[in-house]
């Protein structure tokens, strides 16, 4: 049983978005060491990014294709913000804001840096999304 939004194959069925080489997600993920939702592992195992849809105005990074990717991006947070291990950038930046990943948790968060990221770091922000999976519903209008 897949732990998907029912209709997300119809808005991605075509084959760019096709995940060639799965073990390169669980090498991102080994990298980042996080331990995500299944629904988080799945939608990566099946799918690869970058994505982008209207309904939520970011562009969703893919966790390890491109040069600019989710990977990447976390360390960049971690480095240059302090963020925690447990967050994952999700998103390319937007008005000074992305998309980030409680991996605990699996609420999903817009980020802005212009006290965002401090409240969330304080614990403080509320989630845009409380699971990875309504982030999915809502990204991808599914």
């Amino acid at each position: 049983m897949s732990n998907l939004p029912e209709k997300l194959d119809q808005v991605l069925g075509e084959d760019i978005y096709k995940r060639e080489d799965k073990s390169k997600v669980n090498e991102a993920l080994n990298s980042l060491e996080v331990d995500v939702s299944n629904t988080f592992r799945e939608f990566y195992h099946y799918y690869a990014g970058p994505f982008w849809e209207e309904f939520v105005p970011f562009e969703l990074l893919d966790i390890e294709d491109e040069e600019n990717n989710i990977e990447s991006y976390t360390f960049i947070s971690r480095k240059q913000h302090g963020f925690p291990k447990k967050y994952l950038i999700l998103s390319e930046m937007s008005a000074n804001a992305v998309l980030v990943l409680d991996t605990v948790t699996d609420k999903v968060y817009t980020v802005n840096f212009e006290s965002g990221d401090e409240l969330l770091l304080k614990g403080e922000l509320k989630e845009t999304w409380p699971t990875f999976y309504e982030f999915l519903k809502a990204y991808f209008n599914c």
